[in-house]
């Protein structure tokens, strides 16, 4: 990883986050939400994840929702995805410390979104989940 830049890359947090946001990192996410056991309950949908400012450059990962399943968190753009939304780095940085959430954001109409709603809402109701926040912190205290 190349030096994190001073717009939050460099704070702890922001280093937890770049870990975290790899391909390894959303596999160990993936792998901890489905320990916990949350579960989606509602239909298959995908979600594009976009974050420019990053210490490495802009970055692309999706989250996959399966009915009856745990979340995939997987690395890459998803150009057919059902729904999509771009974020800063910081704002990353701040959804993974708590300090953030992207369903104010989105609410407020500061979130960038493109494709239909729904996705976004069954993705937010998931990260709002204890169990699921319980798990995201698991990882950052490691």
């Amino acid at each position: 990883m190349s030096t994190p830049d001073a717009d939050g890359g460099g704070t702890s947090a922001g280093l937890l986050a770049a870990e975290l946001l790899s391909g390894d990192g959303l596999e160990r996410w993936s792998r901890a939400v489905a320990a916990a056991g949350v579960l989606h309950d509602g239909p298959r949908v995908t979600v594009e994840i976009r974050v420019s400012g990053g210490p490495d450059g802009p970055l692309s990962w999706h989250a996959v929702l399966e009915p009856d399943a745990a979340p995939r968190y997987e690395p890459g753009p998803l150009p057919d995805a059902d729904a999509s939304y771009d974020q800063t780095w910081d704002d990353a940085v701040g959804q993974f410390s708590g300090g953030y959430e992207p369903v104010v954001a989105y609410m407020q109409g500061s979130l960038k979104v493109k494709g239909a709603t729904r996705p976004l809402y069954e993705l937010f109701r998931l990260w709002a989940d204890p169990a699921h926040r319980a798990a995201t912190a698991s990882l950052l205290a490691t």
